[in-house]
């Protein structure tokens, strides 16, 4: 009995195109006439190699940019049926990992190269997680991103775009990209603009090592259901009992923090939250580029990490992956779900 598999899981933090299947990109170069630089068995050992060029720290990046292995995904996500191809092929990949509830998050701007508008984008993606909910009984939405380093009139943008399509399958809001460059406060104003709105919106908020707290702590002012990483929050107990006591869920990403924002499994805050009484849940971020070549993130590995390493009892697993479908923005979770979803676990952790 594999108990990390056959648990029903949710992922509520999860790129679409840091998620790509390799032999989706090979499938798409060859009907696109690009030469890809290695085989698809060797694509994940490439982009990874990419990812470690990437320095971080004290590391500003240009306005409009972004990161290369992010981009060389993207170049097959410009029409809106690798889109929706993109959207359906991870929603059963996640089915496959018995993953029944997924949130899948994306910026539409990154996919307007070739001519596609804005809501052209949305409208692939959110065709295909339409697919997939009725092919592979997977519940859920699609979160609009804005990027950090756009600046704060692509935020109000996309805060417009995903108000204009909530209830039509985009159920929430996010502000992603590179925090130890561009700060949350930049972005203040779009933030505002999709609570005047009321957007549904998480944050990443503490997932730079350093000097991201105040991140944290605006976000929370500003009103967020859900903060995205995170790690930084334990630097600051009193903003800790805060969290805490507003019901703010931490999507904690494991795998994806373990290297350079956190040094090992072990050392992960997940801990220091849950045990400060904090709701956290945990999530892949990104199916191919998180971890490392040979330490893929991806659902069930998670909850295994969350066991073995970090120490957590599988009822304490329980609580993380409850907090998980309660955090969901989506309106089809509902009580009823919620309780055949607990029984699921139940019988099998019974």
């Amino acid at each position: 009995m594999d108990i990390a598999f056959d648990l029903p899981k949710s992922e509520l933090h999860l790129h679409l195109d840091g998620s790509l299947d390799p032999d989706f990109i090979a499938s798409r170069a060859v009907d696109r006439g690009v030469q890809l630089p290695v085989e698809a068995s060797k694509l994940r050992e490439y982009l990874h190699v990419l990812k470690s060029k990437r320095s971080h720290i004290g590391d500003s990046v240009s306005t409009n940019s972004n990161w290369s292995n992010f981009d060389f995904c993207n170049q097959f996500l410009q029409t809106k049926e690798e889109l929706k191809q993109a959207t359906r092929s991870l929603c059963k990949k996640l089915r496959d990992d018995n993953v029944v509830l997924a949130e899948i998050r994306f910026c539409p701007a990154l996919h307007t190269l070739e001519g596609l508008s804005v809501n052209d984008v949305v409208e692939g993606v959110v065709s295909g997680f339409q697919d997939a909910e009725k092919s592979y009984d997977i519940k859920g939405g699609i979160i609009i991103c804005a990027l950090r380093s756009y600046g704060v009139s692509h935020t109000c943008e996309m805060v417009e775009l995903a108000a204009s399509w909530i209830g039509k399958g985009v159920i929430g809001f996010d502000i992603a990209g590179d925090e130890g460059a561009f700060p949350l406060n930049i972005h203040e104003d779009g933030i505002k603009k999709a609570v005047d709105v009321d957007l549904p919106f998480t944050l990443h908020a503490g997932e730079w090592p350093e000097n991201t707290v105040r991140n944290i702590e605006l976000a929370v002012d500003l009103g967020t259901r859900r903060l995205g990483h995170g790690i930084t929050l334990c630097k600051d107990n009193a903003l800790m009992e805060r969290v805490a006591s507003l019901g703010i869920t931490v999507e904690c990403c494991l795998t994806s923090n373990v290297g350079w924002k956190v040094p090992s499994y072990k050392d992960h805050p997940i801990r220091k939250m849950f045990d400060a009484g904090i709701k956290v849940c945990i999530n892949s971020d990104n199916l191919l580029l998180s971890g490392t070549n040979d330490r893929e993130a991806y659902t069930s590995g998670e909850v295994r990490h969350l066991f073995n390493d970090v120490g957590f009892s599988w009822d304490q697993v329980r609580t993380v992956l409850m907090n998980g479908v309660f955090a969901s923005f989506s309106p089809e979770i509902d009580k009823q779900w919620l309780l055949d979803y607990e029984a699921k676990i139940e019988k099998v952790l019974m």
